[in-house]
């Protein structure tokens, strides 16, 4: 077992959700409950357990839910080990809702255990000890969903689908049983290594129509995943509608590598879905129509499970059984003509298709174009879905991340320009450098941003940039690629000290006899942050109003703005910081006198997103930043090959526009991508 809940906690330690959501009952006057055991109470050496009902020993606690505690047990009648996890919050509970609680719980735990369902957690048994009642649960040896995701970042089409068609089988059940979630996520799927999909937690499931036990306007789930009728007013609570909401923000997240619907408060979600009620899926190929169904505002317009069932059985090219869908590696696929379109992965896990003529990407569209009003309607989006499913599939549209590091199938040992395994051809540089080490920042959304709960799992576009330059250096193996965060201050010395090998970090090109840059391969924009709402300076509308007023701009030591904009006549802070996430707090400091950040607009546009309606930013000035890679004078080995990887890179526009729209067209050009720059022929001899 690892140290997360295999059976039904809120996906583990690791979840950054876990325990974050909001008062789920009158919280005055609180009761005092029968003590519970909690991580605390793991016995010491010598100790005896605690044994509930003379039966279930309680041998150490392996993660936290949205209802308490779970717990690894022993049944001594059956000799075998479980998971018990208790229903209710007794933190929550007051003298006027305990009584309903309690008689609520047995009631879910009753239908629950009646779910017999291989792709829903099993129940043995249900147990109650004097206020509290237990669920007896199947202990399970499988990683989360979440899991997947943080080492994997995507998946492929074909996995995704298959994922998401188990959850929505155990959906189906658990709904089946009038029962709704309620927290659906992928901290509370589990995959094992066989396949299987089995979802759990089943803490703060609910019935439908049964009676509320919480104050009227409190919401209960985790935010990201909440469908926004739960936000509304008078809102009907919780049905299954809003469970498959959120199948279709987890089936987004797999193929989309982030969330739909950005924001960690249930206010900040409600605002990005008021802002972009529609989000495009890029990547999702023949699961993109399913996605929009799913992810429909009103839920009468919602895809039902059983439509939904249908298309995702479409997308995965046929029906799938009672288990988990068992297909054949796909053959090895031929080797690709010269210059190819973005790659086409054939995962071990997707079903073989002969390739034949037709349309190679989707057309997310098409589902725009539907309304999905009522049976009738989704009839017809089945229809074009299994159409746009099939044309896809028969093209060989196996899609994983668009940018080239997809799961090969099984016996795919042709790799294509640029992408040599050992051997003769492998590239000079990889032969004596098994390791690619590239230094990026952590604190840049939309550019380069660590994944939180993660040590070194990034985002963004300079991510993608830096992936894909090491894919053409013979970097095929994702983990071959290994990242250090840097800053603007130390990233010089980090080249100088022979840390990290390249720096793909918004480093501007410069000229600077002890680092050379290959580049330009993104052109930003000049601009400034600040306040949304100061009192001290509140009819701040654009630079000039920075340098009439004298108002103190933060920007990093040693970065462009720190040199150039004294003498445009802007004041400095005087003691800069390190980073530009430091001069973000500053700035969000009421109590601080920076009231202006300057900047890539790109960084600022990421910054303002998530901190919608605390900053804004002002309209650029003169003057763009050219982002180029960066590495130590005097290799030409490695400066070779970097200028060949980064002028593929722009001479593929359709590939460089991919990364700008998953990275940075929502923050910067709705409307579309600017287009690739030019590469400086100083920067890289022409052949």
């Amino acid at each position: 077992m690892r140290d997360e809940d295999r059976a039904g906690a809120g996906g583990g330690p690791h979840d950054p959700w876990a325990g974050s959501t909001p008062a789920r009952a009158d919280s005055e006057a609180a009761q005092r409950w029968p003590r519970t055991p909690t991580h605390k109470d793991s016995p010491a050496p010598g100790r005896p357990h605690v044994v509930i009902e003379g039966r279930y020993e309680l041998l150490e606690p392996i993660g936290s839910g949205g209802m308490g505690e779970v717990w690894r047990a022993h049944d001594r009648r059956l000799r075998r080990y479980v998971a018990v996890k208790g229903l209710l919050d007794r933190n929550a509970m007051t003298a006027g809702t305990q009584d309903a609680a309690m008689q609520r719980a047995r009631r879910e735990a009753e239908a629950i255990a009646k779910i017999e369902h291989p792709n829903v957690v099993t129940v043995h048994d249900q147990v109650e000890t004097d206020n509290q009642v237990w669920i007896v649960m199947k202990l399970l040896d499988a990683g989360s969903l979440a899991d997947l995701l943080r080492s994997q970042q995507v998946l492929a089409v074909p996995r995704a689908a298959d994922i998401g068609h188990q959850i929505l089988r155990g959906l189906r059940a658990v709904h089946a049983a009038s029962v709704v979630h309620r927290d659906v996520k992928p901290g509370n799927v589990l995959v094992r290594d066989d396949g299987l999909v089995i979802l759990v937690d089943f803490g703060i499931a609910t019935f439908v129509g049964a009676a509320s036990l919480t104050r009227p306007g409190s919401i209960i789930g985790t935010p990201p995943y909440l469908a926004p009728e739960l936000f509304a007013p008078g809102s009907r609570g919780p049905t299954p509608a809003s469970d498959l909401w959120a199948l279709g923000v987890t089936l987004y997240e797999m193929v989309e590598g982030r969330l739909p619907f950005g924001g960690s408060e249930v206010w900040e979600v409600q605002e990005s879905i008021l802002r972009t009620p529609n989000p495009v899926p890029r990547y999702a190929g023949p699961l993109a129509p399913v996605i929009q169904g799913l992810l429909r505002s009103d839920p009468d317009e919602r895809l039902d499970a059983a439509t939904a069932d249908v298309m995702l059985r479409e997308a995965l090219g046929g029906t799938s059984n009672a288990g988990p869908v068992k297909v054949e590696p796909a053959p090895p696929a031929p080797a690709p003509e010269p210059d190819p379109a973005p790659r086409v992965a054939t995962p071990a896990s997707a079903a073989p298709a002969p390739a034949s003529p037709g349309p190679a990407s989707p057309d997310p569209a098409l589902a725009e174009k539907r309304p999905l009003t009522g049976l009738r309607k989704r009839g017809r989006v089945v229809v074009a879905a299994a159409t746009c499913a099939a044309l896809l599939i028969t093209a060989g549209w196996f899609v994983t991340d668009g940018f080239g590091f997809g799961e090969k199938a099984e016996g795919s040992g042709t790799a294509g320009p640029d992408r040599q395994g050992d051997g003769p051809g492998t590239p000079t540089w990889r032969k004596k450098h098994p390791i690619l080490r590239i230094g990026v920042k952590e604190d840049q959304p939309g550019l380069s941003e660590r994944v939180p709960g993660t040590k070194d799992t990034y985002t963004g576009y300079d991510i993608d940039m830096a992936y894909k330059v090491a894919e053409h250096m013979g970097y095929t193996n994702k983990a071959d690629v290994k990242f250090s965060p840097v800053t603007t201050e130390n990233r010089s010395s980090e080249l100088a000290k022979k840390t990290v090998d390249l720096v793909v970090a918004s480093y501007t090109m410069r000229n600077d006899g002890d680092i050379d840059f290959v580049g330009p391969y993104y052109k930003a924009g000049r601009g400034f942050l600040v306040r949304e709402k100061s009192s001290k300076y509140p009819n701040i509308q654009g630079p000039n109003d920075l340098k009439q007023l004298g108002v103190e701009v933060c920007t990093p030591q040693k970065s462009t703005y720190w040199k150039e904009l004294p003498k445009l006549g802007f004041t400095m802070m005087k003691s800069p910081p390190t980073s530009y996430q430091r001069c973000l707090d500053k700035l969000l400091d009421k109590h601080s006198q920076v009231y202006a950040v300057a900047s890539d607009d790109v960084i600022l546009a990421g910054y303002e997103s998530k901190n919608f309606g605390k900053v804004r930013r002002l309209e650029t000035i003169e003057g763009t930043e050219a982002y180029g890679v960066a590495m130590l004078p005097g290799q030409p080995v490695l400066k070779r090959e970097v200028c060949s990887a980064v002028r593929k890179i722009l001479a593929d526009r359709k590939g460089w526009e991919s990364m700008y729209e998953k990275n940075l067209a929502a923050l910067l050009a709705p409307q579309g991508p600017p287009g690739p720059p030019d590469l400086d022929p100083e920067s890289c001899e022409e052949p």
